[in-house]
C-alpha cells in the first residue's frame, strides 16, 4: 500500500493515476476524498487509511491549499463549514468545489445542505482576506434546512468532474447489468467458448500487421476488478473501434498464448453510465 501512494503522489507509473487507487484498495485500503481536516497536499497513508491529497482536485487554487494546511497546523482542525469560511476566507467558487468533491464529510451533513449554507455565509464575507486571525469568533449559525435528496451516483459523478476519477466502485455506475457475463478469473475454464464479459477500459495497444493493417491490444478491468487482455483484429478493430474510456460489453472467443489468457474479440458495445438519480 506505502509503495501505491508512493506512485500516486509520483505522479508515475504506466498506467493512470486512478489504477493506482484501485489498487490500493485491492490490497486492503481504505481510501476516504479529500478532506479538510485530514489530506495533505500529497496523498497520505496512516496503516491502512489513505486520504487522498488536495492536489488531486484539478480546480483548487494551490494558494488556498496552502491556506489550508497553515492554518489547521496553526490553530487545530477545521470545526465546521462556518469555522473554515472564517479561518480560510475561501472564496465562494473554491468552497463549491471542496464541498462537491467531499471534503467537508466530517461534518456529517449532505452536499446540498454544505452547499445552502457555504451561499448563505459567503454572503455575509467581506471579501477582504484579513492580515491577521480575527480575535473574536463569531458564534456558529444555526440552520433549519429541509431534507435535499442527496445520491449516491452523484457524488461519483462530482469525483469524476473534479478528481478526474471516482473513488467509489465504477460498476456500480454502469447502465448494464452484466447479466449473461462472465468474469476475468473464469476464462482459464473456458478456452476456445465464446463469452462476454463486460469491462472497463483502461488502455490500448494499437499495432501493424504484416500486412500493414492497424490492430489492438486492450486492457480492461472487469466487474471484480481483476485484469483482462483483449485482442482485436483488423476486421473487427473496424466495425468495433474504440470509443474512449468507459465501459464496453465484450464478446469473443477465449484464447491463450504463452500461458496467458485473453479474450479475442470479436464484437465490442460501449456502455454508458446509469441516470444520477438511480440507487447504488
Amino acid at each position: 500500500m506505502e509503495f501505491m501512494v508512493a506512485v500516486i503522489n509520483n505522479f508515475g507509473g504506466f498506467y493512470g493515476t486512478e489504477f493506482y487507487f484501485h489498487e490500493l484498495k485491492r490490497a486492503g485500503a481504505t481510501v476516504y476524498p479529500p478532506c479538510v481536516n485530514r489530506s495533505d497536499y500529497l496523498t497520505n497513508i496512516s496503516g491502512d487509511v489513505v486520504f487522498v491529497g488536495l492536489i488531486h482536485i484539478e480546480q483548487l487554487e494551490k494558494a488556498l491549499c496552502e491556506r489550508i494546511l497553515t492554518e489547521r497546523e496553526r490553530s487545530g482542525p477545521f470545526l465546521g463549514l462556518h469555522d473554515f469560511i472564517e479561518r480560510t476566507y475561501a472564496g465562494p467558487e473554491m468552497l463549491n468545489i471542496l464541498i462537491s468533491v467531499g471534503a467537508f464529510g466530517f461534518t456529517g451533513l449532505g452536499k446540498k445542505k454544505l452547499l445552502w449554507q457555504a451561499n448563505f455565509l459567503q454572503k455575509r464575507q467581506t471579501g477582504i482576506t484579513p492580515e491577521s486571525p480575527a480575535l473574536f469568533k463569531e458564534p456558529t449559525i444555526e440552520f433549519t434546512l429541509p431534507d435535499f435528496p442527496d445520491y449516491p451516483l452523484e457524488d461519483a459523478i462530482d469525483e469524476i468532474n473534479l478528481l478526474g476519477f471516482a473513488l467509489t466502485d465504477m460498476f456500480r455506475l454502469c447502465a448494464d447489468d452484466g447479466r449473461n457475463t462472465v468474469n476475468a478469473s473464469e476464462i482459464g475454464g473456458l478456452l476456445g467458448k465464446t463469452v462476454e464479459i463486460l469491462g472497463r477500459l483502461v488502455t490500448t495497444k494499437d499495432v501493424r500487421t504484416v500486412n500493414r493493417e492497424y490492430m489492438a491490444f486492450g486492457t480492461f478491468l472487469d466487474s471484480r476488478g481483476d485484469w483482462l487482455d483483449t485482442v482485436h483484429f483488423p476486421n473487427t478493430l473496424r466495425r468495433f473501434p474504440f470509443q474512449g474510456k468507459g465501459f464496453y460489453r465484450l464478446k469473443g472467443r477465449v484464447v491463450q498464448e504463452f500461458g496467458v489468457f485473453a479474450l479475442e474479440v470479436a464484437s465490442m458495445k460501449k456502455v454508458g453510465f446509469k441516470d444520477k438519480k438511480a440507487g447504488l
